[in-house]
């Protein structure tokens, strides 16, 4: 898996272009400042544009490629964001250490979300945000970006159900339109998530 995104990445244009997702520009008026993770962030389109507002961002992704790129479109646009090279299938996540986690289209085996879900709950701080915008089963009916593997898209009742007892500040499932490069284009069937760990009584 990692050398294919590896080769995706490698090409000189950014292939889900420089600006943000819609959702993360929503998201991010509502989100406090402080430490934010983006994980499987690809060429950093999200993790600049949240730097660029006054986050401290890191970004792991599993493409070295997609991390140069991430760093180049950094300082083009003149903020800092840190990178590293992480596989969650193997990543040891580490207890209360972030203020908001961004998740963007990244589609992951259900193994590998299982466990990547629970180390987002472990590693988010008392009152910290998972944030993200994911393909549903749906999607699979519209074509125009994600995986075509309907066990890597996302049923909107699990997401709820893995997060209970958090506060939902948003939960949207539908149609969305997304032009985001080369590979996200038109209508899209997604869940979006702003779910608030809550603060211990």
């Amino acid at each position: 898996m990692g050398n294919y995104w590896h080769e995706r990445f490698s090409a000189e244009e950014y292939i889900y272009g420089k600006e943000p997702n819609q959702f993360v520009v929503e998201a991010a008026s509502m989100l406090p400042k402080g430490k934010v993770l983006c994980i499987a962030e690809g060429e950093g389109r999200n993790a600049v544009y949240l730097a660029s507002l006054g986050y401290d961002v890191t970004t792991w992704d599993f493409a070295q490629s997609g991390l140069n790129k991430t760093r180049q479109l950094a300082e083009e646009q003149g903020v800092s964001v840190k990178t590293e090279l992480r596989d969650l299938a193997e990543v040891e996540w580490e207890a209360e250490q972030w203020d908001a986690i961004v998740h963007v289209f990244g589609h992951l085996p259900p193994d590998i979300m299982d466990r990547t879900m629970e180390g987002i709950q472990m590693t988010l701080k008392p009152g910290g945000y998972y944030i993200s915008e994911l393909y549903t089963k749906e999607q699979l009916r519209f074509g125009t970006g994600g995986p075509g593997n309907a066990a890597m898209l996302v049923d909107p009742a699990d997401m709820l159900k893995k997060f209970d007892g958090y506060f939902i500040k948003h939960f949207y499932v539908g149609e969305v339109n997304r032009e985001e490069g080369l590979q996200h284009t038109g209508q899209a069937h997604v869940a979006q998530s702003m779910f608030q760990k809550r603060e211990e009584a």
